[in-house]
Formats: structure tokens, C-alpha cells, sequence
């Protein structure tokens, strides 16, 4: 099984996508389950907040699957197949998205979301404790100064 969310980081109350692919292998070959399957997709929220089931997703018959939801925290969605007794074992896939509510910078460094300078963000921005992209010259929660 796989998922890939998309986009990372996302805008708050901005839509993410989750796609992917619910497969077997049988002589070396990956290949579609014989008929579509119903997938939970649930979300984990950054904190303290427990996972909660948000939906169910199908299947085609390729084994493809699309699921869109509004971003509201960052956390980590899952996809998950229950499996079929004798058949198919239970499978998830899960993909973790950072939501910003000002902009990128509030969300880590990572392959889908490079390091930012201030002459990318072209402001003075607030981050807080959290300054992921090295903003921050004095440490006083305000990134980019030079632009005030």
C-alpha cells in the first residue's frame, strides 16, 4: 500500500490530497486486488488529540485511490485496508503534513519544503520559538528584521 499527501506543507483550511495505490505481489508483479476495496483514512493530529476516523475511500480497479480533505492541523493521515481472511493481510500506508496558517516557514525543513531565506519571504515574519528556517538573528521571535 502506498500514500503520498500532497501539497506539503499546506495552507490552513486549504485542501490536501492523499493518493495512492492498494496492491499485491503474485509471481514477482504487482498487480490489483481482484475487485475494488473500501479504505478508512483516518488523521492524527500534531499533540495531544487522539486519531479520528474521517472517512472511507474506494478502491478503482487498478487499485488507485484519491481522497481530498480540508487541512485544518498539521499531523499524519493514514489509509488503511482491514484484509480478507485467507486472501489479503490488513495493510496501511501513512504520510505525515505540516499545515501553516502564516506562511512555509512555520513548518520544518524538508525534501518537500526547502530551506527558506529571508529574501524568499521578503518580510518580517513571526516564528516564535519554533524557527525552523534560521530567521531569527537575535532570538527574539521575529524573523527577518531587517525588512521592518
Amino acid at each position: 500500500m502506498t500514500l503520498d499527501a500532497k501539497p506539503e506543507p499546506v495552507a490552513k483550511n486549504k485542501t490536501v490530497t492523499l493518493k495512492g495505490t492498494l496492491k499485491y505481489k503474485k509471481d514477482g508483479q504487482w498487480r490489483a486486488l481482484p475487485t475494488t476495496k473500501v479504505l478508512t483514512v483516518t488523521f492524527d493530529p500534531s499533540g495531544p488529540d487522539e486519531p479520528r476516523k474521517i472517512g472511507l475511500v474506494r478502491t478503482t480497479r487498478t487499485g488507485a485511490y484519491t481522497y481530498k480533505a480540508t487541512a485544518s492541523r498539521s499531523g499524519k493521515w493514514t489509509v488503511r485496508y482491514a484484509g480478507k481472511a485467507g486472501s489479503f493481510r490488513a495493510d496501511s500506508a501513512a504520510d505525515a503534513v505540516c499545515v501553516y496558517s502564516a506562511g512555509r516557514w512555520q513548518c520544518p525543513v524538508s525534501p518537500t519544503n526547502p530551506d527558506l531565506d529571508c529574501k524568499d519571504i521578503g518580510k518580517t515574519v513571526w516564528v516564535g520559538t519554533k524557527d525552523y528556517h534560521a530567521l531569527d538573528a537575535d532570538n527574539d521571535g521575529w524573523g527577518c528584521d531587517s525588512y521592518s
